[in-house]
Order: C-alpha cells, then sequence, then structure tokens
C-alpha cells in the first residue's frame, strides 16, 4: 500500500487565526474607541469597514487552511481524495486501466486519466516537485 498526501503550506493553523483574530479586532477598536472620545465619531464607520474587511478575508483564508489531496495504492485500486473548502471528492480508479497525464493546455498539471474520467491532481504540489512525483506514480499505474 503507498500513499500520498499533498497539505497547503499554511503558517497559521485556524486556532492561532482565531487568536489573531481577536487581537487585532481589540485593538483597532481600542484605536476607534480613543479617537470617537475625543469627537471623531467617523472612524467608527471606518473601523466597522476594516473589521469586515479582515473577517472576510480571514474566513477565507481558514476554509481553505486544510485542504488536501490524498492518493492511496492498495492492490490495483487507486483512491484519489480532495478536501476542498471542507467539501471533500472521492475518486476510484483501477491502476490497469489508468494513465497519468499532462494536461493539453497547460502541459503542467498533471491529470489522472481514464476511458470515462479525467481528474486533475497534484494541485499542492510544488512546480519542482511535479516531475518527481509524477514519476512516483507512473510506477504503479498500468500495472
Amino acid at each position: 500500500m503507498q500513499t500520498w498526501l499533498m497539505k497547503r503550506n499554511c503558517s497559521f493553523s485556524p486556532k492561532q487565526v482565531g487568536g489573531f483574530y481577536i487581537s487585532i479586532v481589540l485593538f483597532s477598536l481600542l484605536v476607534a474607541g480613543y479617537f470617537y472620545l475625543i469627537g471623531a465619531w467617523m472612524i467608527l464607520i471606518f473601523t466597522s469597514i476594516e473589521i469586515l474587511a479582515v473577517t472576510i478575508a480571514l474566513y477565507v483564508y481558514t476554509r481553505h487552511a486544510l485542504d488536501y489531496e490524498k492518493i492511496t495504492i492498495s492492490g490495483k485500486q487507486l483512491l484519489f481524495e480532495r478536501s476542498w473548502g471542507g467539501n471533500i471528492q472521492q475518486h476510484e480508479f483501477n491502476t490497469i486501466w489508468t494513465k497519468l497525464v499532462h494536461n493539453e493546455s497547460t502541459g503542467k498539471d498533471l491529470v489522472l486519466k481514464t476511458s470515462t474520467k479525467e481528474v486533475p491532481i497534484g494541485f499542492f504540489v510544488g512546480a519542482n516537485e511535479r516531475e518527481q512525483f509524477g514519476k512516483e506514480l507512473e510506477r504503479y499505474l498500468g500495472i
């Protein structure tokens, strides 16, 4: 049995992002509160817009921080699993009838291909590692 797990290279975990978010919101509200007390009430509008923008950006970041691709080969079965924004897709292939090809349009993207379906893979593999990953995976296909 052979398994490849490819994940995003994220510097913050979702828990760390939560702590960062709370600290930045509290600091922004502290600064806005000071200016409100000295009579600059319009600062509350801009602070609200800033907090909304940060909230949206960090929500998108945390939604995709745990994305991954997993390829498991067991005997003649290849199981491909992708988590994207919390949605999990699974595809099952027979290694005998499956080929690994480069996407015709870009020439760089990897695609698992059978007669009935094509699934792009290797989204989380760096460009300099893609060729080596492709060679490793091809050893298990068409056997």
